[in-house]
């Protein structure tokens, strides 16, 4: 059960909190480690001298004691086995007083490359924050899925990659996955999410400073300027949390054909992050510094999906625009974020099949006329053209291919203001081949 009201709530296992009474093994901090469990004997190979921590025995006691603690919030479920059959284990935090049609779908995943231990220290903390009383705000809006160990073999040997050598989600979708990547592959799969963050580390770079990264975007949409401006806010949070940041595009850095992050967003039109934390093994900065920053910044990239940017009607991570811009564009339609995720995605897949959506220029004061051609399969999950027009304005005529549209989120037509501009969106329930037309009249 959750604390009752004014009841501060059970704090979580972490090395920046106070550790709680029942928790499952000794802890402590120490300069270089989040978390030193007490050592045992342990069949799992290690590499020479002191082990890095969080290990993959310690995420699994961190994750199982949250959610014994708080079995209202957090479902812990093995997603798969890595190739010597160690557990990849995803964790859904979610407010489960709040249906899940109406939530939003969060992934972090860390730990893809098993000597990187910030990723699995920065999840971990995630989690313990996300169960707190200002975290719980953010559960009532999104379901999250941490997948925080997601190569235990690698994070045994303190190595990279898998034993097998691969780099774990870059064969998501081949014939033959390794078991890391099948196990990522099914809670993508299942989730459809809004965003994927992708906790890393910058292994090497002792002392540096860290990086927020997103994926590269398909042309004529709005993601570019949008996923940039996301990094920018998690960026800022971060140094004013004391570790300088950079940004840019993933695609500066790495071929958009292997990241795990491009994949997904070409499949199901997400929105992909990536952060790195620097560290070393033998210098780094303290354990405490790397989180609250890497936290700050975590947070930032949240309180998005908390909020509803001016130029979109729905609150949430701004994924809805599917093709062209704000002034003349397709959204996703649907009144929960279940439906309006299924309409997205099925969008996403024929994008490519609308060769044209545009405006009549030049244009006149009071008037809009947007024309469309769409050369693929039916959609019947929804369609919105969505247009912008100049001053706060009251509709006078919607018409769709000259039939009169009434007001509706899903079947007519709906309307909102920014600070200097009117937008509206017509609705096509059903979306079949042809040329259509969305007249729009203002009073």
């Amino acid at each position: 059960m959750s604390p009752a009201a004014g009841q501060a709530p059970r704090r979580p296992l972490t090395g920046v909190f106070p550790v709680p009474s029942g928790a499952p093994a000794p802890l402590r901090l120490n300069a270089r480690n989040l978390i030193v469990a007490k050592r045992k004997r342990r069949k799992e190979p290690r590499p020479p001298g002191e082990p890095v921590s969080p290990t993959s025995a310690e995420v699994t006691a961190h994750i199982k004691h949250v959610a014994k603690t708080y079995p209202d919030l957090v479902k812990v479920r093995r997603a798969g086995a890595s190739g010597e059959g160690r557990p990849i284990w995803a964790v859904t935090v979610s407010d489960t007083e709040v249906p899940d049609a109406d939530k939003q779908h969060a992934l972090f995943i860390a730990g893809r490359h098993g000597n990187e231990e910030s990723g699995r220290m920065l999840a971990l903390a995630l989690l313990d924050w996300l169960v707190t009383t200002a975290g719980r705000k953010t559960l009532k809006h999104q379901k999250i899925v941490i997948m925080p160990d997601c190569n235990p073999d690698a994070a045994a040997r303190d190595t990279h990659w898998t034993l097998a050598g691969v780099n774990v989600g870059t064969d998501m979708y081949d014939s033959n996955p390794v078991g890391e990547s099948r196990a990522l592959r099914s809670v993508v799969d299942a989730l459809q999410p809004e965003l994927l963050c992708d906790l890393h580390s910058r292994g090497g770079c002792g002392c540096s400073y860290d990086m927020v990264l997103f994926c590269a975007t398909k042309s004529w949409t709005e993601d570019d300027g949008l996923f940039h401006e996301i990094a920018r806010d998690m960026a800022r949070a971060a140094e004013k949390a004391g570790i300088p940041n950079r940004v840019h595009p993933l695609s500066w850095w790495t071929d958009p054909a292997e990241g795990v992050w491009d994949q997904i967003y070409r499949k199901y039109k997400t929105i992909g992050m990536l952060t790195e934390t620097s560290e070393h093994n033998e210098m780094a900065y303290p354990a405490k510094d790397r989180v609250r920053s890497g936290l700050a910044k975590l947070k930032a990239l949240l309180a998005w999906g908390n909020r509803r940017h001016p130029q979109l009607y729905y609150p949430g991570y701004p994924v809805n625009p599917v093709g062209g811009m704000f002034t003349a564009g397709l959204v996703a339609l649907g009144k929960t974020a279940a439906r309006r995720r299924k309409s997205r995605v099925a969008l996403w897949r024929y994008i490519r099949r609308f060769p044209k959506v545009d405006y009549d220029i030049p244009e006149k004061p009071r008037e809009k006329t947007v024309r469309m051609e769409y050369t693929g399969p039916r959609i019947r999950t929804g369609v919105g053209v969505q247009t912008r027009t100049r001053g706060r304005l009251n509709v006078r005529e919607v018409r769709l291919d000259g039939r009169k549209l009434k007001p509706s989120e899903t079947s007519g037509y709906y309307t909102w203001h920014d600070e200097c501009s009117t937008f509206l969106v017509a609705c096509i329930g059903d979306l079949k081949r042809g040329n259509h037309t969305v007249e729009i009249a203002y009073k």
